[in-house]
């Protein structure tokens, strides 16, 4: 019998197959996202917590229907009395005529309804939660599921905002491209049962499990682990659903003595008993952290921007790629399928008053996704959605205008008329990139995007939380070491992702430009699968800002780069590679400054070495062909060419607190003083423990390379960011083990 053969009975489905996730929140209102297995009005109740008698009906929604038993819906709800008090705690439930409640205690902490504080009224109350990058059999335990430990230790120890007000998810939701195998047959008999539409037109009989890397590879993707690959739009709603919930997973995923390879496996599946066997591993955290999982999404508000995962590793990457695959039918459906799903299960709950009103690209959309039995792929909703219906123009190009009538746009912001403290502002990365050359790394946003999603602010605010998915600051080590080095080789822009703000410097510079009318600033981002975090000090005549770029990745998908990331950051810091650095910036060089750069400066000028090395390798001399032109404080100054049009200091922070009482800070704070008149080797052994103490102790305090969840709070005189990043050791589903790792900048 195939893997997963039998049907679910849609019919013994509970109502609500994943959610309620806590979405957009203002002062005076609240939405909820749910996926539903029945139709019929969704009722919202809110009253304060503990208060039954306080309940009202908040709002209702009319649940769309996305498949043959699939319904989803955000519902909108009105704040009772009209506002959301600062510090006051409110409960929810969601009622319908057409299902039963489920036990709403086991998606709370500690109330019998979930519940969720009002926005907060000064910064220095706000707590927000982080994280990215959560891929199901990624390595370690999960990042998200973690969160709820946080929570409870932090109700346990009654400290104050306790509860957070918001959670960033800052991109890779859920992987598109990397699915493990036993996973991949209830994915697609969710896909089949819930959404039932059917694209055999497009890509014809499906392949078997582990057979799609070959063909997708044919379409023009780069994914080198597409081997089940979401194609039709029904996987990639299940994708969802299974992500963020436990309600359709089965009992358990099949072992490998459930597989008949000669007919469950692709002929070309790579894959045997041990490959089997470690992805099961891999994805036990997962599934088990699915309970907590669901209890943080349902209590914490939460805004959800996309990177490249949720549709296809590389999405968008450079003009080659998006030539080839707009150029695809099965592969521009796929792009499409993914957007959709984007949209359906993330973005509406961003913006849920853009698809609530009528004649907006968002409500079109519904309309347009509303379920008939086939896929609602068609021009005009590629042209809703912002997908390519033809390769882009050869460069210099922009791949989507998005001062476009009539589609949808994914960037957003809100702020203190909203009801919060600060301002928050997302960007999109994804859809409106520019391409400069063929040959050259796609800038993530346009000059002309940059300018829309950075307007000159309206109001004022303490600070500007924003939220890109890439790291603005960037990681010296990653993006002017490892990845060009990575570039030299054949797919190796691919492996290493060069596709970072850096490496299109126009766009870079443009983006830390209208970035000053926003100061102080707080940039959240992921990607990367490593946290870090850094300090700016930006100067450009008279405007001056001061940033913390906060990177918080992965919640779930540790894996051997990122690991030796963890491990040999200090070493990083020890030889110089990662340190304060200031930078140059030049509107545009003379002919004679340019030329000069291309023989080393003279022999008095003093210039670190890992800067020589790029002289010497025709990097200075192919960035100061650039316009504009940044160059380091050092090179700068080694060549004369004056103090620039502007300038900057980005400053890597690492975590410098001591180790928790115990054996490591025994051995520390045992040491001996640092000399001694002759051989004593009870000293030379204790100072030999202390060194040893000293090293095992700094590991993960530069770069932490684990799964984890991120957690900021912040004090005032000056305004200080508190980045507090929350790791769970090891793999084992029932692990308790976590590590810490704290910094502060000061952006006040």
């Amino acid at each position: 019998m195939p893997l997963d053969a039998t049907a679910i009975n849609t019919a013994a489905l509970p109502g609500i197959l994943a959610g309620p996730i806590l979405r957009r929140l203002t002062r005076t209102e609240v939405a909820v996202w749910v996926a539903l297995s029945k139709p019929g009005t969704v009722t919202l109740r809110i009253r304060s917590a503990g208060l039954p008698a306080t309940e009202v009906v908040a709002g209702t929604a009319t649940p769309v229907r996305v498949g043959s038993h699939l319904w989803l819906t955000v519902v909108s709800g009105t704040a009772p009395g009209g506002t959301f008090t600062a510090g006051q705690l409110y409960e929810y439930r969601l009622t319908s005529p057409a299902w039963s409640e489920p036990d709403w205690a086991d998606l709370a902490f500690g109330t019998s309804l979930p519940a969720f504080p009002g926005p907060p009224a000064d910064v220095e109350d706000l707590v927000v939660l982080h994280t990215s990058c959560r891929k199901a059999h990624g390595g370690g335990r999960d990042g998200l599921a973690n969160a709820a430990a946080v929570i409870r230790d932090r109700l346990a120890g009654a400290v104050a905002n306790a509860r957070p007000h918001l959670l960033v998810l800052s991109g890779d939701q859920i992987y598109a491209d990397e699915v493990p195998a036993p996973l991949a047959p209830r994915i697609r008999r969710v896909a089949a049962d819930l959404v039932g539409i059917d694209e055999s037109a497009v890509f014809g009989p499906l392949p078997r499990i582990a057979g799609r890397q070959a063909p997708s590879e044919s379409f023009g993707f780069t994914s080198s682990a597409a081997s089940d690959h979401l194609w039709p739009l029904g996987e990639y709603l299940a994708t969802y659903l299974l992500y963020w919930s436990d309600v359709l997973w089965p009992t358990a995923l099949p072992a490998w003595t459930d597989v008949a390879p000669a007919t469950d496996l692709d002929p070309a599946a790579e894959l045997d008993e041990a490959g089997w066997n470690e992805l099961l591993h891999a994805v036990a955290p997962f599934r088990e952290g699915l309970g907590d999982v669901r209890r943080v999404l349902a209590t914490v508000p939460s805004l959800m921007v996309m990177d490249d995962h949720e549709v296809t590793d590389d999405w968008n990457l450079d003009y080659p790629w998006a030539a080839a695959v707009y150029a695809n039918p099965a592969a521009s459906r796929i792009v499409h399928n993914g957007v959709l799903a984007y949209a359906l299960c993330q973005h509406w709950g961003n913006v849920p008053d853009r698809f609530a009103t009528a004649g907006t690209p968002e409500a079109t959309l519904l309309a347009a996704a509303t379920f008939t039995g086939t896929s609602p792929d068609t021009p005009a909703n590629r042209a809703l959605l912002g997908v390519p219906t033809a390769p882009p123009p050869s460069p210099p190009s922009v791949l989507r205008d998005l001062t476009a009538p009539g589609a949808l746009r994914y960037d957003l912001s809100f702020g203190p008329a909203e009801g919060w403290p600060v301002r928050v502002v997302a960007f999109d990365e994804r859809t409106a990139r520019e391409f400069i050359r063929v040959d050259h790394p796609a800038a993530r946003i346009s000059l002309a995007a940059l300018a829309l999603m950075l307007p000159p602010p309206a109001d004022t605010a303490a600070a500007t939380l924003v939220v890109a998915p890439s790291p603005v600051l960037g990681t010296h080590l990653v993006e002017h070491v490892i990845q060009p080095l990575a570039s030299l080789l054949p797919g190796g822009s691919e492996f290493s992702d060069f596709e970072s703000w850096s490496a299109a410097t126009r766009n870079h510079q443009e983006l830390l430009r209208l970035l000053t009318a926003y100061a102080p600033l707080i940039l959240l981002s992921g990607d990367v699968h490593y946290s870090a975090t850094a300090s700016l000090d930006y100067h450009r005549g008279a405007a001056a800002a001061k940033a913390a770029g906060v990177t918080s990745s992965s919640a779930k998908n540790a894996e051997p780069k990122t690991l030796a990331l963890h491990l040999f950051g200090e070493f990083a810091m020890r030889v110089g590679i990662e340190r304060p650095r200031r930078f140059v910036g030049f509107n545009a060089l003379s002919a004679a400054q340019r030329a000069q750069l291309a023989s080393p400066p003279g022999p008095a000028a003093v210039v670190p070495y890992d800067q020589m090395v790029d002289i010497m390798l025709g990097r200075v001399f192919r960035a100061g062909q650039e316009s504009p032109t940044v160059l380091s404080a050092e090179v700068a100054t080694a060549y004369g060419l004056g103090a620039g049009d502007w300038h900057y200091d980005i400053d890597p922070v690492d975590d410098e607190t001591m180790p928790a009482p115990g054996a490591l800070l025994t051995d520390i704070t045992s040491a001996p003083a640092p000399a001694w008149p002759s051989w004593d080797p009870t000293k030379s052994y204790t100072m030999l423990k202390a060194l040893r103490a000293c090293d095992l102790h700094r590991i993960g305090r530069m770069f932490d390379g684990l799964p984890q969840i991120s957690l900021l709070e912040f004090t005032a005189g000056p305004l200080t960011v508190h980045h507090h990043v929350t790791t769970p050791v090891g793999d084992d589903p029932a692990g308790t083990a976590v590590h810490h790792c704290d910094t502060s900048v000061v952006i006040g």
